[in-house]
């Protein structure tokens, strides 16, 4: 009797562990739900701080004086606030917005995916560029909040960046010449030059994007002759009636006279 009770407590152990490693497998197979960052924020789940990555303290910048406008220009910091893990997705085309005014909004470049675990807190960086090309660069010292997206052209514009891997000086380019209105002789303050607006320009060409840089050519409608014969109206300004019909009595006249002075001519000789 005794054995029987140990065989079955042995046995309901090896069903309890079998079913302990079964839900573990099933948790580390789970994916995490993924939900935007705008959620997370208005349910409470994040506490995030945002900010420019330049630091001037530690950095001097030979080729972007004024700080870092575009590529992974953009910090985060997160701390959870739950006790389960999501990811917190940043969506392309996101307006950052500056809670100093005299600091460019921010236009995300590239979709970001951020896992946060539970009460767990870590920072990050992601890309984004420039969208308001006389305002300051973002620096570490400057603090921004998430906004909404961009206006369509703007996010298709984003997106085809961070897709094509132009996070760089054409791209920027490409996005002060949509966002400012920006033209070649500006941009070179930037850094512009022959060879790298080429480059902005096919990318705004590209999407049919109407800029200074990328002006859309007049179109001409060209009417074919059957188009012309099928209208049963043609109107007709009168005045170039009668000024045919005098041109064609006039060289009448003009030919009946030489005629007659050839006749003349040939009778008296």
């Amino acid at each position: 009797m005794k054995q029987q009770i140990i065989k079955t407590m042995i046995l309901g152990i090896f069903i309890l562990i079998n079913i302990n490693l079964n839900a573990q497998d099933s948790l580390k197979t789970k994916k995490p739900t993924e939900i935007s960052i705008q959620e997370a924020i208005e349910k409470g789940m994040v506490e995030l701080k945002i900010s420019g990555t330049y630091d001037s303290r530690k950095y001097y910048e030979v080729v972007d004086n004024d700080g870092l406008h575009y590529g992974k220009c953009m910090a985060i910091f997160i701390k959870s606030k739950i006790d389960s893990a999501v990811l917190l997705r940043l969506d392309c085309g996101t307006q950052l917005i500056p809670d100093d005014t005299a600091v460019q909004t921010m236009i995300v470049t590239q979709k970001a995916i951020f896992p946060m675990y539970p009460n767990y807190e870590y920072a990050s960086r992601f890309y984004a560029m420039c969208g308001q090309l006389h305002d300051a660069a973002p620096i570490i010292e400057s603090s921004f909040s998430i906004g909404k997206l961009a206006d369509n052209d703007l996010v298709k514009l984003a997106t085809y960046l961070g897709e094509n891997y132009i996070q760089n000086m054409p791209g920027q380019h490409a996005m002060w010449a949509y966002t400012d209105g920006a033209d070649l002789k500006e941009l070179e303050k930037y850094g512009a030059d022959s060879l790298s607006i080429l480059k902005t320009k096919d990318i705004l060409y590209s999407l049919n994007l109407e800029t200074n840089l990328s002006p859309k050519l007049a179109v001409v409608k060209v009417v074919k002759l059957e188009e012309l014969n099928e209208s049963d109206d043609m109107n007709i300004n009168p005045y170039y009636v009668y000024a045919g019909a005098g041109l064609i009595l006039l060289l009448a006249s003009t030919t009946l006279i030489l005629i007659i002075k050839s006749y003349r001519k040939n009778e008296s000789s």
